[in-house]
């Protein structure tokens, strides 16, 4: 039985980290966007060409690629963790201060995720567009920070779940990047 649900989580893990990869994916190709429209923004510039919304653009298309690989870079421990407090303990401890930490973190994101799409919804609803020159309907670049920050929120949940059923498969027995570095 109990073998059965850890095949069952293995899958849940699995199809999460591919959504995750997913948004990682979409984050590149923002990425990818926001260079060309730097490019076309300084080409307008020295060719005496009008270049509307170009800087706008940008900034939204740099807001969503940050969002949207969050989740990617947590699960795969790129982000900067508070190491001060657990680089130096082992065993229980470090397993207590983990849950806690992913705990409290799996609140926020959640606050994040929660008052970032409730903002979608409302500039939707009352049909709000950008001050710049190109009066873009503002919920169009809100959504993929908003979806970065749901896909983020489940990210830390994915592991505050992993820390609390499999203590010993969770990341916190091996040292993180930022700890091999320093020995």
């Amino acid at each position: 039985m109990v073998e059965i649900k850890k095949q069952g989580w293995k899958r849940i893990s699995n199809s999460l980290e591919s959504i995750y990869l997913i948004g990682a994916w979409i984050s590149a190709g923002l990425l990818i966007l926001l260079c060309g429209l730097i490019i076309y923004s300084i080409l307008a510039r020295l060719l005496g060409w009008y270049a509307g919304g170009a800087t706008d653009f940008a900034g939204y298309v740099m807001g969503g690629s940050t969002f949207l690989a969050l989740a990617y870079t947590f699960r795969q421990n790129s982000h900067i963790r508070i190491l001060l407090f657990i680089q130096k303990t082992y065993g229980p401890l470090r397993v207590l201060l983990e849950r806690f930490g992913l705990g409290i973190m799996s609140l926020v994101t959640a606050y994040l995720a929660f008052y970032l799409t409730r903002m979608v919804v409302d500039s939707f609803e009352f049909g709000e567009r950008s001050e710049g020159a190109d009066a873009i309907l503002i919920w169009i670049p809100q959504a993929p920070m908003a979806f970065g920050a749901f896909i983020f929120a489940i990210a830390v949940l994915h592991s505050f779940v992993e820390c609390l059923i499999s203590p010993d498969t969770y990341g916190h027995s091996k040292p993180h990047k930022m700890e091999q570095e320093e020995a």
